[in-house]
């Protein structure tokens, strides 16, 4: 028997229907990316919206034949995913291009560029004739200036820019993302500071960070991906992480959280033991994850990516037939119906993409693996992971960021290894008192050293990254065939023992 005449005889559409139906929320979502999609690319009057809907709705309850209802019906999520783009359409409330009294808040990390910093801000008010407006637009900020942090209120002299980037694609993105335009700030324009009061988690990080603090490059690392603060962070090593497709893992995003919930699941063990015990530790492992994000500075996208954990961690054990790629759905399709625009956050597809990709692919291939040694099997299972989760976000980075890291398959995963060990010592550090917080700071730091050390050995290499630019169609050919074999794993018939996913394969 040939390998296609066994694969062949291996396919069950049964199999592949029982799937699928265990994630029903997946042939929602689906649809809604694309209303969104369409939406952005081709205006849709609102009242023709609504029309469909209605018609399309009666037409899914009362027409006949069956398919002919059930086609109608899978119109619905695509036009409902229109209508979310159509009511919430980004208008700026400030004027463009004319020099106003404004308030502006810094409401996410400032991250450094060349010359300058970025940060994004909101304007909240702005003055006409002695009288204040108030506003809520979303603005790209460009700083040049050092007294400024996370969390200020900046009362300043300052013009809305309509362009965000000089780059057509990237400021067309950004507008998607929902931002209306953007705003110079400059210490001459500043009239005055109220800086954040609201912070404190965060500066009690950043503080209880600093006094374990030996050596600058490493602890700007631990402070980076723990406290989410980089601004101490040396350029030259920031170069070497983003030749290496590593700057993921600087920035406090979905990759850290879940290894929160993974050292905090493995601490309350226990407590699953006793009778309801596992809703307490559910309860308690989203109430770290959510300090977590305080003290990580709670930037929009980190939010996102811990509403979408918290679904996770809590739907988990609501029900026997618990499905992780369904959960996710449900985390997906509450943050897109609470803002369609996040699917264009480079984070939020980033940490999707990661999460499908482990799920579908990485958990499957984990639990193949089979050595001897626990420690063997957790390391090797962690390395699979990262590949994994590389290939799948690849595409994404290259047409954002316009590099491919070549080296980031094997230096990924690599990296995991200490950033599991960082990210976990870096919050018992947070979480404990002095006597018992040390030996886990110094911990937290020496795993950075090693990790800058395998970074920057990498980023020596010949050819560690390539500067390719991916586009659209490529992508969408890459990701449909990513689509094509995960439909075709999922088609397998099933052994004697069911290959349903459970909770302790979700965790790895």
């Amino acid at each position: 028997m040939s390998v296609l005449d066994h694969w062949h005889s291996n396919l069950s559409w049964r199999s592949l229907g029982d799937r699928l139906e265990a994630m029903p929320m997946l042939a929602v979502v689906i649809p809604v990316i694309l209303g969104i999609v369409f939406a952005n690319n081709y205006y849709t009057p609102i009242w023709i919206v609504c029309g469909g809907l209605s018609f399309f709705t009666i037409g899914a309850l009362y027409a006949r034949p069956y398919w002919v209802s059930q086609c109608y019906l899978m119109l619905l999520p695509i036009l409902f995913g229109i209508l979310l783009v159509a009511t919430r359409t980004t208008v700026a409330s400030t004027p463009y291009d004319t020099p106003v009294e404004m308030q502006v808040s810094i409401v996410s990390p400032i991250a450094e560029r060349d010359g300058y910093s970025v940060a994004e801000g909101r304007i909240e008010a702005w003055i006409e004739s002695d009288v204040w407006y108030d506003a809520r637009d979303r603005v790209q900020l460009w700083i040049r200036c050092d007294s400024l942090d996370y969390g200020d209120r900046v009362h300043i002299v300052g013009e809305l820019q309509e362009r965000v980037s000089k780059f057509g694609e990237y400021n067309v993105l950004m507008h998607n993302r929902g931002y209306v335009g953007g705003v110079a700030l400059s210490e001459w324009q500043i009239l005055d500071v109220e800086h954040d009061k609201a912070g404190g988690v965060r500066r009690y990080a950043i503080e209880k960070l600093g006094r374990y603090a030996k050596d600058t490059a490493s602890h700007s690392v631990v402070e980076g991906m723990v406290a989410g603060s980089r601004s101490s962070m040396p350029s030259a090593l920031r170069e070497s992480y983003s030749a290496t497709g590593l700057s993921h893992i600087l920035a406090v995003s979905g990759l850290h959280l879940g290894i929160i919930l993974l050292v905090i699941n493995l601490l309350l063990t226990p407590l699953k033991l006793l009778h309801r015990g596992h809703i307490i530790a559910d309860i308690l492992a989203v109430a770290v994850l959510w300090l977590f994000v305080a003290m990580s500075g709670a930037s929009p996208s980190v939010v996102r990516a811990a509403l979408m954990f918290s679904v996770l961690q809590l739907v988990k054990n609501s029900t026997t037939n618990y499905n992780p790629v369904n959960a996710l759905a449900v985390a997906v399709f509450v943050m897109l119906f609470c803002n369609p625009q996040t699917l264009y956050d480079i984070s939020f597809q980033l940490s999707v993409l990661a999460v499908v990709g482990i799920v579908a692919w990485g958990m499957p291939m984990v639990r193949k693996i089979r050595l001897k040694s626990h420690l063997a099997t957790s390391v090797v299972s962690t390395f699979v992971i990262g590949v994994v989760a590389t290939l799948w976000t690849m595409p994404i980075v290259s047409a954002t960021f316009g590099n491919i890291p070549i080296v980031g398959v094997v230096a990924t995963p690599v990296a995991l290894l200490t950033a599991y060990a960082i990210v976990g010592c870096g919050v018992l550090t947070l979480l404990l008192p002095h006597p018992l917080a040390q030996p886990f700071a110094y911990c937290a730091e020496w795993m950075a050293s090693v990790q800058n050390v395998v970074v920057e050995w990498f980023a020596a290499l010949p050819c560690a990254s390539v500067q390719y630019t991916l586009s659209t169609p490529a992508i969408a050919i890459y990701y449909a065939l990513f689509a094509v074999v995960t439909l075709l794993l999922w088609s397998r018939k099933p052994k004697k023992k069911t290959d349903s996913f459970s909770l302790s394969q979700f965790e790895g």
